[in-house]
């Protein structure tokens, strides 16, 4: 009998079990592979492409929430300046006497018409501005699913609102009314309507634009939409005159509040929408943005 020990049976499971050992693991094998550059590969966003990861939101939300908030408040303001209509009456004036004020009144009752006519269109500008920064504050916040923080801005933008309304008409408006009761300057009422008014809409429009950026976050995006707001304010005045005096060449549609509904109606869709796109096109992302970036 051989003292020489016999070589240990060979397991049919090692040449398996080394293999496993030496294979690399399929992420490095990933890794080795090459692949197609990829907007993810190259780190950078396209705006309206950017997926849920990224801090910023898409710029298709920024529009989708901006137009609707905007185009809401426009339909809730006329509907709440039909109901507020002539809230301020004047009496009729007697008939006039000799050297009376402009169109044969007299100085107190051509103040008193005045008085009237701004404190109608303080009203109407005053529901306007609070239901713009209302509604686009809310919107803001719903942008980036902050329900809470947007009906803060949401309240913020309705106080200042209301106050850049009342407070523009007051300023601007009666300046506006004694310019047109000058007979050299009544071949300009359209553009003097489109100041008076753009110096109105857009100051109610900057407010509800600071509305929907501090509901979003962030003091840059605040600046923006305010900056968005006034632009579209001033823009939704021109556009306004324009069409209005092709549209409803009857209806007085360079004074403050025009004559007729429709004409109105026209008036405050306007203003709301170019306010709203004026922001989002400040607002939305629209360029390459790296996905680490933070809000501000």
């Amino acid at each position: 009998m051989s003292d020489t020990p016999a070589d240990p049976p060979s397991s049919a499971t090692e040449p398996a079990a080394s293999t496993e050992a030496e294979a690399p693991p399929p992420e490095a094998i990933a890794a080795a592979e090459p692949t197609p550059a990829s907007a993810v590969d190259l780190h950078v966003k396209l705006g309206p492409l950017q997926d849920h990861g990224v801090a910023r939101p898409r710029a298709a939300q920024v529009w989708a929430w901006a137009l609707a908030g905007g185009g809401l408040a426009g339909l809730a303001s006329w509907i709440a300046g039909e109901w507020m209509l002539d809230w301020f009456v004047v009496d009729a004036p007697p008939p006039p006497a000799a050297g009376g004020g402009p169109r044969g009144l007299t100085e107190a009752d051509f103040t008193a018409t005045i008085r009237a006519l701004v404190g109608n269109a303080s009203v109407a500008f005053g529901f306007l501005g609070g239901l713009l920064g209302l509604l686009l504050g809310i919107a803001g916040g719903m942008v980036r699913s902050a329900p809470r923080a947007g009906l803060a801005a949401g309240l913020l933008g309705a106080a200042l609102g209301t106050a850049a309304g009342v407070g523009a008409s007051m300023g601007v408006l009666p300046i506006y009314a004694r310019a047109m009761n000058r007979p050299e300057l009544r071949d300009l009422d359209v553009a003097y309507a489109v100041l008076a008014l753009g110096a109105v809409w857009g100051a109610v429009g900057a407010t509800g634009g600071l509305a929907f950026g501090v509901g979003m976050g962030g003091g840059r995006r605040a600046l923006l939409g305010m900056v968005g707001g006034l632009i579209g304010g001033i823009l939704g005045a021109a556009a306004f005159e324009l069409l209005a005096a092709a549209a409803f060449p009857l209806d007085a549609t360079t004074q403050p509040i025009s004559n007729s509904r429709e004409s109105r109606l026209l008036a405050r869709a306007l203003v709301a929408l170019f306010t709203s796109a004026g922001v989002a096109a400040l607002v939305a992302p629209t360029r390459f943005e790296e996905p680490a970036e933070a809000a501000d």
